[in-house]
């Protein structure tokens, strides 16, 4: 099997498109999996994980977890826990709120900034990157290995 990362380049204009890009990538998750969201304050991260919710099969509305820290979504075929580490100082402090308890759980972890994670960033993750370019998001997938071939969850 190539251990070589699939990535996806996509452009997406406006919030119906991201969410809809979101629930694509959302019906291939699995228990375990974990997604990475880089991009700056306003670039969708948040659009996207409403859309990877949908795609789950989440009927609760999903909402920023910037002031709460961590949100979890039960309602789908797989918990989604969705965390946002901004406002944290870094991977000693996400040890302090439980972030490690959820990456032994059978859920899907949704991270926006992950450069918070530091030593804490999983291995093989979904990474996502959203870059700005006027009205466009410019949307960069990059599915590990192990998830290269997947069309659907497992």
């Amino acid at each position: 099997m190539d251990s070589e990362p699939l990535s996806e380049r996509h452009a997406v204009r406006g919030a119906a498109q991201m969410v809809e890009l979101g629930a694509a990538l959302g019906r291939l998750l699995a228990p375990g999996d974990v997604v990475l969201l880089e991009g700056q304050l306003g670039a969708g991260k948040t659009t996207l994980v409403q859309g990877i919710a949908l795609g789950i099969g989440c009927a609760e509305p999903v909402t920023s977890p910037t002031f709460d820290l961590i949100h979890e979504y039960r309602s789908g075929r797989t918990p989604l826990i969705h965390i946002d580490p901004y406002r944290l100082q870094g991977p000693d402090e996400l040890e302090n709120i439980g972030y490690c308890d959820y990456l032994d759980l059978p859920c899907v972890l949704a991270v926006e900034w992950p450069e918070r994670l530091g030593y804490l960033t999983p291995g093989d993750p979904l990474r996502i990157t959203i870059e700005v370019r006027g009205r466009t998001r410019h949307v960069l997938v990059q599915r590990p290995a192990a998830m290269a071939h997947r069309r659907e969850a497992p």
